[in-house]
Parts: structure tokens; C-alpha cells; sequence
């Protein structure tokens, strides 16, 4: 629920940095479920699987922490060259900001799950764990959640990827909305990196 609710939130936002912070929330509800689902399977004895769905949240973690920092220095460039948030206001940087384009579409499609960049494997291997669970002994109820979670948690993966498209695409690739964009350049970027 935690990640269908974070995406969703994020979908709506118009503002650059909300729609990350709300993905966010998303991706700790994957890694949460990840938890999870690792415990279950312990409880159950599927040790083996139980191994496997915890390597994919610890993953996941570790992938999140990567991309999102990398996203965050993008939108924070780009608020500092532009002085806007909002991405009603953004669009057609990516001329003006080549690098910061580049390092945001690397992070973004790390964030969407497109292999093989890091987000891709983490969630590649949530799912594995949630296919070879269907042997799992346990109460009825948790037989039906089961497959219920992993269509929550393939839900969230593609509206993830819908927004992504959203945020990459409106800041870099849409059409300029305003002169002051075409001023915008990477200097930023790299007085943040410290060049």
C-alpha cells in the first residue's frame, strides 16, 4: 500500500523535487515489502527464498540511495540555474544543460527499472522471490495476499516508469515556456560536485 500510495501521489505532483521526495515513498515501501516477504518465507522454512527476497530489498536500498541522490543533484541544478520547481513552468533543457540531462536520464531510467542499470536487478529479484513463493504453507489468507502484493508491487513498478517519462521528459525534452530557460546552463551541476 505504501508504494502504490507514494507513486500515485507522485504522479500528481507538479512540483520537480515532491514528485522525488513521493517517489521515495514508493521505493521504501518496496524495500519494507522486500522485508517482509523475507520474513515470511523464514517463518515458512524457505530459507533459500527467504535469502533471496531480503538480498533484493537490501539491494534495492542500496540502488535507491544511488539514483535518488543523483536525481536530487539534477533537480537541484536545475533550480538553480532556472530559479522553478514546478514543471508546468520547465521544459527543453536539455540543450542548454547537456550534462545535467545526461546524469538525469541515467538516473532516471536506473529509477524506472530498465536493465540493465542497478534499479532493474533489485526489483528483478523482489519478483523472483514473489514467483517462488506460490509453495509456501501457510494460512489461507496469506496465500491470497501473496499474489495480491506482487500485483501491487508490479503496479507500482510501471506507474513508476509513467512518471519518470513525466519528470525526464517535461524538464529536458518538452518545449521551453519561457526565454529564461535558454540561460539555464550546467554550472551549477559542477560548482554542487565541487569542479
Amino acid at each position: 500500500l505504501t508504494a502504490l500510495l507514494g507513486i500515485i501521489l507522485a504522479a500528481m505532483q507538479t512540483d520537480m523535487k515532491r514528485l522525488l521526495a513521493y517517489s521515495s515513498i514508493e521505493n521504501l515501501g518496496i524495500i519494507v515489502l522486500a522485508i517482509g516477504l523475507a520474513l515470511l518465507l523464514h517463518t515458512a522454512n524457505l530459507n533459500l527464498l527467504a535469502t533471496l527476497a531480503l538480498v533484493a530489498g537490501l539491494f534495492h536500498c542500496f540502488n535507491h540511495a544511488f539514483f535518488k541522490s543523483l536525481l536530487f543533484l539534477c533537480t537541484g541544478s536545475v533550480l538553480h540555474a532556472t530559479g522553478e520547481r514546478n514543471l508546468g513552468k520547465l521544459g527543453g533543457l536539455i540543450a542548454p544543460m547537456p550534462w545535467v540531462a545526461g546524469f538525469a536520464l541515467i538516473g532516471t531510467l536506473a529509477m524506472s527499472g530498465i536493465p540493465p542499470l542497478n534499479g532493474f536487478f533489485s526489483e528483478w529479484l523482489l519478483l523472483q522471490a514473489f514467483l517462488f513463493s506460490s509453495s509456501i504453507q501457510a494460512p489461507f489468507y496469506l496465500t491470497l495476499l501473496l499474489p495480491v502484493a506482487a500485483a501491487a508491487f508490479a503496479l507500482s513498478i510501471g506507474v513508476a516508469a509513467f512518471v519518470l517519462v513525466k519528470f525526464y521528459g517535461i524538464i529536458f525534452l518538452g518545449k521551453q515556456r519561457d526565454a529564461k530557460l535558454a540561460q539555464a546552463s550546467d554550472a551549477a551541476f559542477f560548482e554542487r560536485l565541487g569542479l
